[in-house]
């Protein structure tokens, strides 16, 4: 039983419709590993290379979209479906905080001692690096539900 606050919960809501898991992820850091949680609940075993690709995509999405793209403390929410296809696991992430598309993102800059070196920055690289496909949209605000997504992420793992 989670004790936690209501405020400090990272799931709002999970439920599974046709077979796919969808998660409502609150704006809280919490959110990361209460929907990791609930992601592998749903997948159930998984290959152990696969499953470390699935939370690194999974933290690092969630992470930065709460840290850089949601206003403090604000109700906004991100939306994960979370599939099986054949030979992947797709991960859907939409949320209505700032538009920003990760493949446009610049690398960061090359450090050349560990005096230079900057902390961050690396998170966007890793996910391209570990995704088997990775796309970026801008879904047109029809939503019906109330919930109006600016960006939409659609991350394959292969299995």
């Amino acid at each position: 039983m989670d004790l936690r606050p209501e405020q400090e919960t990272g799931l709002r809501s999970a439920q599974v419709a046709g077979g796919a898991l969808l998660l409502v992820l609150n704006n809280t850091l919490t959110a990361v590993e209460d929907g990791r949680n609930e992601i592998l609940r749903h997948l159930g075993p998984l290959d152990p290379l696969v499953r470390n690709r699935l939370e690194v995509l999974f933290e690092e999405l969630v992470s930065n979209t709460i840290r850089h793209g949601f206003a403090k403390h604000s109700a906004q929410s991100i939306h994960v479906q979370v599939k099986r296809t054949p030979g992947a696991v797709e991960l859907t992430f939409e949320d209505d905080g700032v538009p920003f598309n990760l493949l446009e993102a610049q690398p960061p800059e090359p450090f050349t001692s560990i005096e230079t070196a900057r902390v961050g920055g690396l998170g966007i690289p890793l996910i391209v690096k570990m995704a088997s496909a990775l796309r970026y949209e801008r879904p047109a605000p029809t939503s019906c539900t109330g919930f109006r997504p600016s960006n939409r992420t659609i991350i394959s793992i292969a299995t």
